[in-house]
């Protein structure tokens, strides 16, 4: 059985639809955005 899990990657087409995706299903609130910049793969997002 699972107890915690730290942390998950999406590597999605359109970051904004996964945006609203997880804001409106998941009731997640985002608490970063790299904006332009790429530090690994794509830009990316935390909730």
């Amino acid at each position: 059985m699972i107890e915690e899990l730290s942390h998950m990657t999406f590597i999605v087409k359109d970051l904004n639809k996964a945006t609203l995706f997880f804001e409106t299903i998941f009731d997640a609130v985002q608490v970063y955005d790299s904006g332009d910049k790429i530090f690994s793969l794509s830009k990316e997002r935390f909730f």
